[in-house]
């Protein structure tokens, strides 16, 4: 089952990365400035955060399968729509269901794979792995976006790609089974409080650094993708360098993805490191240090590839599995809060160094909260 589940999140990966190098371009084709360009972008975020914390108990009450088939099925025709629209309302009205529709796909899909491990170095590997189908998708998602939008339109590419998500979502709901059924290992670490849902988590202290660690992380990437293909097209490039530009964050990520034997280091260790070398790239973005984009677009990624993993490590082994649902939700709620305010930041600032000067600011804090955190709070995690 897990096979199948990684197919799933590969085809889901591949298509939502495709749109990247299509978004801010399609939009600026439209007439849209850059600020409302970041509006645009950041409604997609705040409706997936609204389902996000809609989706939760449902998630923990209901088969997971259900979500992810009919969300995808459904997110397939949005994606339709976004392409065969020729106003900025209507973007945003299918931009809109698109976010509310995912929200409650990936928290089910993680959900469903945290399940099948049974030891905490189980669900790491799992996540970890995880991770590694994901960046395989990254890798080659923006390349084949760019693709598109070169041999077909910025719409019709969204028409294509949506075709793709409704045709995984009838996969989905064809192999996946309604529930898992495996037995977990007694000695794993959750934090168990007497409420369930949304309250349940919410209690537990330990799952803090990873929500502050997903917000900050998806400003970052969120300022990347906001800003990353407006600078080629100021630049007069072709799509095709945005697509390649993102294909090497892939290639950083998946880089480290490979190396197994970080396992072997604390989770909070390799948060730690990860937040100090990604605050300082986003420094030397802000300040223009004469480093080429093509070195910061892998290292970032390289990032990364070492927090998304850890992030979700510690989600899996510090809450209980009945409430997977929930615990992914809230995350995926924080990953979109991220997500909103990025590109909104960054499009009322119209300055490339001034919005990564902010995203600095905001990964560096999480930083040192996380190392706050981890000398108030005793236990950690392998």
């Amino acid at each position: 089952m897990r096979v199948l589940l990684f197919v799933v999140l590969f085809v889901v990966a591949f298509d939502m990365h495709a749109q990247t190098p299509l978004l801010a371009p399609y939009l600026n084709l439209l007439g849209v400035s850059a600020a409302v360009i970041g509006f645009v972008l950041g409604a997609y975020a705040v409706s997936n955060l609204t389902g996000n914390l809609i989706a939760g108990p449902f998630l923990d009450r209901f088969p997971k399968k259900w979500f992810i088939a009919g969300g995808l099925i459904l997110a397939g025709f949005m994606l339709i729509g976004q392409g065969v629209v020729k106003n900025t309302e209507g973007f945003f009205a299918f931009r809109l269901m698109l976010g509310f529709l995912m929200a409650f796909v990936s928290p089910a899909c993680s959900a469903m794979l945290g399940e099948t491990g049974r030891t905490e170095l189980e669900q790491g590997q799992l996540m970890g792995q995880k991770g590694l189908v994901l960046t395989s998708a990254g890798i080659v998602s923006p390349a084949v976006g760019s693709f598109l939008a070169v041999q077909f339109g910025y719409g019709q590419s969204f028409v294509l790609l949506g075709y793709l998500m409704i045709a995984v979502g009838v996969f989905a709901w064809l192999v996946l089974p309604k529930r898992v059924d495996v037995a977990p290992d007694t000695q794993l670490k959750t934090q168990v409080t007497g409420n369930k849902g949304l309250i349940g988590v919410f209690e537990n202290k330990m799952l803090y650094p990873a929500f502050l660690g997903g917000f900050a992380v998806l400003y970052a990437q969120g300022t990347i993708i906001y800003e990353v293909p407006l600078l080629i097209q100021r630049q007069g490039l072709s799509p095709a360098v945005t697509g390649i530009l993102f294909s090497l964050k892939g290639l950083g990520t998946l880089a480290i993805l490979s190396q197994f034997w970080l396992l072997k280091i604390s989770v909070e260790n390799r948060i730690f490191a990860s937040f100090a070398v990604l605050s300082l790239l986003l420094y030397i973005l802000a300040i223009g240090a004469p480093v080429p984009i093509q070195v910061m677009m892998f290292l970032m990624g390289g990032c990364f590839g070492v927090l998304f993993p850890a992030l979700a490590t510690i989600l899996t082994v510090y809450s209980p599995r009945e409430l997977y649902g929930s615990v992914f939700s809230v995350y995926s709620a924080v990953l979109s809060l991220g997500a909103v305010i990025s590109p909104i930041v960054a499009g009322l600032l119209s300055n490339w160094h001034h919005a990564h000067f902010i995203a600095f600011l905001v990964t560096a804090t999480v930083c040192l909260l996380g190392g706050v955190h981890r000398w108030l709070v005793s236990g950690v995690v392998r």
